[in-house]
């Protein structure tokens, strides 16, 4: 049988990832671990394979569109993709004073424009599933930017409104396209709602619903 892979771009450092892909590793998925630097993704798929999870990982380059396309052809030639989730964000604590087009250029790749054409490239695929489900990371600093996130809060603004576009156009499908947005820190290792793995759970559990483009996670 033809084996389901849950995409995760961007896994990070923050423990959501991790989280994530324990999380759809463990509802009988394949992850596929995407991001740019092997190394880490190296490490995070030998901490998942040890809990028994089937895993790999792919690099690719979120501004470089052959980079990434290249990068779904080696994800889809091991199973069909079924869920993709982009947790991928750039935070630089630049001002808004600071900013400049190069600035910010380079942090909307992460923030915005990779989804964007992270999705473009993958849901053709994620169409042949029959019932294959988007999701992406929102926060806060959507709705309240600081002075030192203002480049984050620019892409995740513009992110949020492509989800929600995204949903209406997607609806009637079978594909779902969603979003979490996360009001609170991430701590790996502190209990309680800031723990990766109840936040991951918010994604696990919009999977399934698939009744509302956005949750707020508080």
């Amino acid at each position: 049988m033809d084996q389901k892979i849950a995409l995760i771009v961007g896994p990070g450092h923050a423990g959501l990832g991790e989280a994530l892909a324990t999380r759809f590793g463990h509802r009988g998925y394949t992850i596929a671990l995407l991001g740019r630097k092997q190394a880490p993704l190296d490490t995070l798929v030998t901490t998942l394979a040890a809990e028994h999870i089937n895993v790999f990982a792919v690099t690719a380059d979120l501004g470089n569109q052959s980079s990434l396309a290249a990068a779904i052809k080696s994800v889809t030639s091991q199973g069909t993709l079924q869920v993709v989730i982009y947790t991928a964000t750039m935070r630089t604590k630049n001002k808004p004073s600071s900013l400049d087009q190069d600035v910010l250029t380079e942090s909307l790749i992460s923030n915005l424009l990779g989804a964007v054409t992270l999705t473009h490239l993958a849901l053709p695929y994620v169409k042949q599933a029959g019932d294959g489900v988007l999701l992406y990371t929102g926060s806060i600093v959507a709705a309240k930017p600081g002075i030192t996130d203002i480049e984050q809060s620019i892409g995740k603004v513009g992110l949020r409104n492509y989800v929600f576009a995204l949903n209406k156009e997607l609806a009637g499908s079978g594909v779902f396209a969603g979003m979490v947005t996360i009001n609170t820190y991430i701590r790996k290792g502190r209990p309680g709602h800031m723990d990766p793995m109840v936040i991951a759970k918010a994604f696990e559990d919009l999977a399934v619903a698939r009744n509302q483009a956005e949750v707020a996670y508080h």
